[in-house]
């Protein structure tokens, strides 16, 4: 039964591990796509993109002496482009074309994150033209479910494995070391990155990967304190479990045992 229990333990233990290694991932993801995250990631894709396929900047060049004389009578000037709409304040329009050009990149960025996709996740690759739904919202919420569905799953093992292990004062050592590595691939995550050759492919996904450096102090760390946490109550309750005697109490053994050798 020993066997087989620790064989189960033993599986039990590296299931966890590559659960805490695909929550890491999911994590990261999550992380790195929230909006204060994306958006300065972001602006150099869209620049690239508005410049080579929606034309925003020829379009602002076109009508930039229109939406002038338009905020003579108005607060903002609305207009769309390749699908996309775009408000720009009148008070933007008054420091020049080039300020409308950040608003309309700020706006778009805007727009593509906080769309609504009509699709499931990854239906979205196939009904989308182009994928700016990977780096959305619905993206960042995604993933941030998977990450707590790995937690669940997570905790169901050290649950499963608490019933396996023959000593539970082992159980956070062994928990906090698999936590702890697990989190040292994300330390320098982005090296992956480095064997793109495609310039504009490898700017894009670097997005994905702000937070890994992130994710790896936070599941070190606390890997390390699981792992000291057990370290230090093995200790206390081993001290604990050997019996201390007073200086009286070791009087009184060493007379008992004379006297009873007296006796004899």
């Amino acid at each position: 039964m020993g066997l087989i229990k620790g064989g189960l333990f033993v599986t039990a233990s590296v299931l966890l591990f590559l659960c805490f290694l695909v929550g890491n991932v999911f994590l990261t993801l999550s992380w790195s796509l929230e909006y204060e995250n994306v958006q300065p990631e972001l602006t150099a894709v869209i620049e690239s993109i508005a410049e080579t396929e929606i034309n925003l900047l020829e379009k602002i060049d076109v009508e930039f002496e229109f939406m002038e004389e338009y905020c003579q009578n108005y607060s903002e000037f609305v207009f769309s482009q390749e699908g996309y709409t775009f408000v720009i304040p009148c008070e933007i329009v008054s420091h020049g074309s080039e300020a409308v050009l950040n608003q309309s990149i700020d706006n778009l960025i805007q727009e593509v994150y906080y769309q609504e996709y009509d699709c499931n996740f990854w239906d979205c690759f196939q009904k989308t033209e182009r994928p700016f739904f990977l780096v959305s919202e619905k993206a960042q919420n995604y993933w941030n479910s998977k990450f707590y569905f790995a937690l669940i799953i997570s905790v169901v093992l050290v649950g499963l494995m608490m019933l396996l292990i023959e000593n539970r004062l082992n159980l956070p050592i062994v928990v906090g070391s698999l936590l702890a590595v697990s989190g040292l691939p994300f330390m320098k995550f982005n090296w992956a990155l480095a064997f793109m050759s495609n310039e504009f492919v490898s700017q894009f996904f670097t997005i994905f990967f702000i937070k890994a450096y992130s994710v790896f102090l936070t599941t070190f760390i606390l890997g390390l304190i699981i792992l000291g946490a057990g370290i230090t109550l093995r200790i206390l309750l081993f001290g604990s479990s050997k019996k201390k005697f007073s200086k009286n109490e070791v009087k009184k053994i060493v007379e008992n045992e004379v006297g009873k050798s007296k006796g004899k």
